[in-house]
């Protein structure tokens, strides 16, 4: 299993991208060169917010605090079975695997500090489930909107994801 901070790392963008390839018949490769395209090119929303308040990082790059260890166990746990569940090449799955994905992430206890951007998180998958439902994916139109539904929470989730990211990184053992 990779690390939790890799996994929280790409986690949300990649799993966006994989999808939206998975619903679109594209490959895990494919996948993976979305999600390196679709994520945060700047690094500015990340360095410009606290990283690391309120805990204590080790030398190996992570923390020392059980609860910080606990979350990163419990969301590289959350996104390491989302990633799973939308490896299936069938679209009627998509939508049973954004509901799971859903419900695991609700169920990760949040450090306080990043409690926000987990909730943008949250909503992001909430977002993708929600323009799944009751769409065929299948056909292009389906496809087209759920594209468009997923470029938008990008865009409204992709400073939230970045200060995720930096926090991971450092409090998150890689």
């Amino acid at each position: 299993m990779r690390a939790p901070a890799t996994l929280l790392k790409a986690g949300l963008t990649a799993t966006a991208a994989l999808v939206l390839l998975t619903a679109c018949g594209g490959s895990e490769d494919e996948a993976t060169d979305a999600a390196a395209a679709s994520a945060p090119t700047s690094s500015s929303a990340a360095s410009s917010s606290p990283a690391a308040t309120g805990s204590s990082a080790t030398a190996s790059g992570g923390s020392d605090d059980p609860a910080v260890q606990a979350f990163c166990d419990q969301a590289g746990q959350a996104l390491t079975q989302v990633s799973q569940s939308l490896a299936s090449p069938d679209a009627a799955q998509v939508a049973p695997a954004l509901e799971k994905a859903v419900t695991d992430l609700e169920a990760v206890q949040v450090p306080a500090e990043i409690s926000g951007d987990w909730d943008a998180a949250k909503e992001l998958f909430a977002g993708l489930r929600d323009a799944v439902s009751g769409v065929d994916l299948n056909t292009q139109e389906g496809q087209a909107a759920v594209q468009a539904e997923a470029t938008r929470l990008q865009a409204e989730t992709g400073e939230a994801q970045a200060r995720l990211d930096a926090w991971t990184k450092e409090n998150c053992a890689a």
